[in-house]
C-alpha cells in the first residue's frame, strides 16, 4: 500500500475543501403577485374558479405553506420581503409608497436580500422587475405624485435616488407604483425611460391599445405609450433578457431575482392575448379572474425559461403575495375580511417554495405559521449567507421545516401582524382604523387602537373564519392569555415598555447589559446607532413614534412627558 506523504496529504486536503468552499450558490427567483389571497388560487381552499396549470405544477414540484403571512397593505410587505424586519423598524411606521423627499423605506444601516448576499460573496449577479413601492427621491425637488417627472428643478438625466440600483440590485426594470399610480413610466437602473420632452399628462380613461385597454384610475404623468395590459408581459421579456444574459456571460455565478408583478392589482386590465397568443381578455366573467390566469402563464413563462436555460435544477423559487386578496364575491372565500384588514383575508397569502433535490415534491405545511419577513433568513441559510448585525432583526429562517415537517426547531412561536386601514363610513369622508394581531398557536388575538379600542380573540383551528370572538363568551377564561399576548404584541410594536435591564443587539458594544439611563446619556448617537435595542427596550428615550404611542395608547404606564412629538 502507497503511503502519501505529508505534503501530498495537505494538497489533498487542500484541494478538497478549497472545491467545497467554491460549490456554485443556488440561484434564487421570488415571484411577488400583488393582491392575489389564499382563495384565489388552487391548493388551499379547493377552489377552482381559474385554471392554474403552472401554479398547480410549482406546487407539485415544490411545498405549499397554508398558513403564510404578510402585513395587510403592499408597501410595508414589500418592505419587509426586502429587509426581513417588520414596517415600523423602516423609514416610516406604515411604510413608504411613492417618492419622498430623501429617502425609501430602508434606514441606512440595513441591508437588503440583495446586499446582504453580495456582503457574503460579491459574484451574485442581482436583478430586480416590477413594481417597487418602496419609495425613492426624485433627482431634484419633490412636489407631488401627479406632476412628480415635470415639476421644479427635476433633472431626469440623472437616476432616481434610494431606488433597487442603491441597495444592492445590479440590474432593474421598474415601476414606482405598479400599475396603480403615477408616474406611468418606467426606469431602468434608477434612469426614467421617458424623455422629457415626451412626458404625458394622463386623464382618468381608458384607453384603446394594440393589445388591451390601458385604464387610468388616477390622473398622473407618465410616458405617452404607457399601457397598463401590457406591464406584465414587459417584465417577462426583461427576465428572459437577464436570464439569457446571465448564463452568456455569468454562468459561474449566482443570480438573485426579485420579480414583483404589478397585478391582479386594480385597474383590471388584462392584455387581448399573451406573449404565445393565448386569449387572456374575456376567458373570464370577470378581467380579474382573466388576470389570474395571466399570473399563472407568467409562471409558466419563468418556469420554462428557467428549464431552456438549464437554471432550474439549482434555483429555489418562492411564490408569493404582498397581501391577502380583493373582495370580489366569488364562491369559497373562507376567510374573513380582505387586503389591508387585520383578520386572515387581509394577510393570509399563497406561498410556495420549489427547490428541487432539496425540497420535497408535493407536500403540504400547515402546523406551523412563516411570515414574508421570514424569506430574508431562509435565503440565507439556504445559500451559506451571514446577516449583518443591523439587518432582519425580526425574521426567523424555515429552511429546515421546508425540507421537512418534522424539522420545527427555530420556527417563530409568535407572529405579528399590524394594519392601518383607511374606510369609507360615508362617501365623502374616510377614517384611519389601526389594529394590531398576535398568533400563538392556534389562537389569534386581536386588538384594534383606533378610533374605538376593542380587543378580539379567536380559534383558527375551529374558527377559521373569526367568527366567534372568545373574549365575549369566556372574558374570565382568558384573561391571563389575553394579557400575555398584548404584552408580547406590545413589546415587538412601535410602541414598547421600557425594560429595566437591555442587553444591546447591535454596535460595538453588542451584549453589554445597558438600562435606558444608558441611552438618555448621548440619545442622538447611541438611539441611531442601537437603534433596534433602544426602541425595543427604551420607547420613552429612543423611539421614534412616541407621540403616536401616546395617542393611540391611553394606558401607557411610562410618564407622560416621555411621549413627545420628535
Amino acid at each position: 500500500m502507497k503511503i502519501l506523504s505529508t505534503v501530498s496529504l495537505l494538497c489533498l486536503l487542500f484541494g478538497a475543501t478549497h472545491t467545497l468552499a467554491q460549490k456554485k450558490k443556488p440561484n434564487v427567483l421570488i415571484i411577488l403577485a400583488d393582491d392575489v389571497g389564499t382563495g384565489d388560487v388552487p391548493g388551499y381552499w379547493n377552489n377552482e374558479i381559474v385554471d392554474m396549470p403552472n401554479l398547480r405544477a410549482l406546487q407539485e414540484k415544490g411545498v405549499t405553506f397554508m398558513n403564510a403571512h404578510s402585513t395587510p397593505l403592499c408597501a410595508p410587505s414589500r418592505y419587509s420581503l426586502l429587509s426581513g424586519n417588520y414596517p415600523h423598524r423602516g423609514e416610516g411606521q406604515f411604510g413608504t409608497w411613492d417618492f419622498k423627499e430623501g429617502h425609501n423605506q430602508f434606514l441606512d444601516m440595513q441591508q437588503s436580500i440583495a446586499e446582504m448576499l453580495k456582503m457574503n460573496d460579491e459574484s451574485w449577479h442581482t436583478s430586480m422587475f416590477g413594481k417597487w413601492h418602496i419609495g425613492g427621491k426624485v433627482p431634484g425637488t419633490y412636489s407631488n405624485q401627479t406632476y412628480s417627472l415635470s415639476c421644479c428643478d427635476n433633472d431626469w438625466s440623472q437616476p432616481m435616488g434610494q431606488g433597487p440600483n442603491e441597495i444592492g440590485f445590479d440590474e432593474s426594470f421598474y415601476t414606482m407604483g405598479g400599475i396603480q399610480s403615477a408616474p406611468y413610466s418606467f426606469f431602468r437602473n434608477g434612469y426614467l425611460t421617458t424623455k422629457e420632452d415626451d412626458i404625458t399628462m394622463w386623464e382618468v380613461g381608458n384607453y384603446t391599445k394594440e393589445n388591451g385597454v390601458s385604464i387610468i384610475n388616477k390622473p398622473g404623468e407618465g410616458d405617452p405609450s404607457w399601457d397598463s395590459s401590457d406591464y406584465n408581459m414587459k417584465l417577462v421579456k426583461e427576465a428572459y433578457t437577464f436570464l439569457v444574459g446571465h448564463v452568456a456571460d455569468r454562468s459561474e455565478d449566482p443570480f438573485f431575482m426579485y420579480f414583483a408583478l404589478g397585478q391582479v392589482h386594480v385597474p383590471h386590465s388584462p392584455p387581448f392575448e399573451y406573449l404565445d397568443g393565448t386569449k387572456i381578455a374575456g376567458r373570464y366573467e370577470d378581467p380579474h379572474l382573466d388576470l389570474l390566469f395571466e399570473m399563472d402563464l407568467v409562471i409558466g413563462s419563468l418556469m420554462t425559461k428557467l428549464e431552456e436555460t438549464n437554471l432550474m435544477k439549482d434555483t429555489i423559487v418562492i411564490f408569493c403575495s404582498d397581501n391577502g386578496g380583493l373582495d370580489m364575491g366569488y364562491p369559497n372565500r373562507v376567510l374573513r375580511d380582505k387586503k389591508s384588514s387585520i383578520y386572515e383575508g387581509g394577510h393570509r397569502v399563497p406561498f410556495v417554495v420549489r427547490y428541487d433535490d432539496v425540497v420535497p415534491a408535493g407536500e403540504v405545511r400547515d402546523e406551523h405559521y412563516i411570515s414574508l419577513v421570514d424569506v430574508y433568513a431562509t435565503i440565507a441559510e439556504f445559500t451559506g449567507s451571514r446577516i449583518d448585525q443591523y439587518s432582519a432583526q425580526d425574521s426567523k429562517s424555515f429552511a429546515e421545516y421546508a425540507k421537512s415537517a418534522s424539522n420545527t426547531a427555530g420556527l417563530r412561536k409568535y407572529l405579528h401582524t399590524w394594519s392601518r386601514q383607511k374606510i369609507y363610513p360615508t362617501p365623502d369622508k374616510h377614517e384611519i382604523v389601526r389594529a394590531e394581531s398576535i398568533h400563538f398557536g392556534d389562537l389569534k388575538y386581536i386588538r384594534y387602537l383606533a378610533p374605538h379600542e376593542k380587543e378580539e380573540l379567536y380559534n383558527l383551528k375551529t374558527d377559521i373564519g373569526e367568527t366567534t370572538n372568545l373574549l365575549e363568551i369566556s372574558p374570565d377564561k382568558y384573561r391571563k392569555l389575553r394579557n400575555k399576548l398584548r404584552n408580547n404584541l406590545r413589546q415587538e410594536g412601535s410602541c414598547p415598555m421600557d425594560k429595566a435591564k437591555s442587553k444591546l443587539r447591535n454596535g460595538k458594544k453588542r451584549g453589554q447589559v445597558v438600562n435606558c439611563n444608558w441611552f438618555e446619556q448621548d440619545p442622538q448617537r447611541r438611539c441611531r446607532w442601537q437603534r433596534i435595542t433602544g426602541e425595543k427596550r427604551c420607547n420613552s428615550i429612543c423611539g421614534r413614534y412616541r407621540w403616536w404611542c401616546r395617542f393611540y395608547n391611553p394606558d401607557l404606564k411610562e410618564p407622560r412627558q416621555a411621549y413627545v412629538d420628535l
